[in-house]
């Protein structure tokens, strides 16, 4: 996995933040070397193994949650319909756009 020198900072902190209950001593720094030094199966990937909410996935995209809404009504998003009301979007189509911007 080759990892841009221009991630955007409010990415690499969302990330974190998402990591921090599982990795409580993870920081922005830290996690930025972990990307650049890992080998195998992508971070992103493992980050990306359930179905988000769209908060999360803002999160991971950098971008606010009207746009997810547009993203998902113009089916770039995949919606997942988990009860009356409640969605999650599919981690393939989040990782798919990750992979295409």
């Amino acid at each position: 996995m080759q990892v841009k020198n221009s991630i955007r900072p409010e990415i690499i902190s969302a990330a974190v933040n998402l990591l921090v209950p599982s990795v409580p001593e993870l920081t922005p720094v830290g996690l930025v070397e972990a990307l650049k030094n890992y080998k195998g199966l992508g971070i992103v990937e493992n980050l990306l193994c359930k179905p988000l909410r769209r908060k999360e996935a803002a999160d991971l995209l950098g971008v606010s949650l009207p746009t997810i809404n547009r993203l998902l009504n113009r089916g770039v998003l995949r919606r997942i319909h988990v009860s009356s009301g409640a969605v999650r979007i599919s981690h393939e189509s989040v990782q798919h756009l990750l992979q295409n911007s």
